[in-house]
């Protein structure tokens, strides 16, 4: 795979997770705040992954996030999320 491929791919997901995490407190009333006590997961990380800000968030971040909502991982990155941005 060419690092161009690789580098849409990034993208893609970083606008997937992106979307999802700002959907997803809004949705449940959650501070960006509230998110890091409940996830775990460091204050600053989650304030860049909800600006879009390019950050390296493996699979680990993602399962704290869905646990942190009460869903699971592939529910956090819906198959539809994926669809949507297959046809941009």
């Amino acid at each position: 795979m060419q690092e161009a491929d690789l580098e849409k791919i990034e993208a893609k997901l970083q606008r997937i997770l992106t979307g999802r995490l700002n959907q997803l407190c809004k949705e449940e009333n959650l501070t960006l705040k509230d998110l890091s006590r409940k996830s775990g997961v460091s204050l600053s990380t989650i304030r860049r992954v909800a600006q879009g800000k390019h950050c390296n968030v493996g699979i680990d971040v993602v399962i704290k996030f869905s646990r942190a909502f009460g869903i699971t991982a592939s529910q956090f990155v819906d198959e539809n999320l994926l669809k949507t941005e297959d046809e941009d």
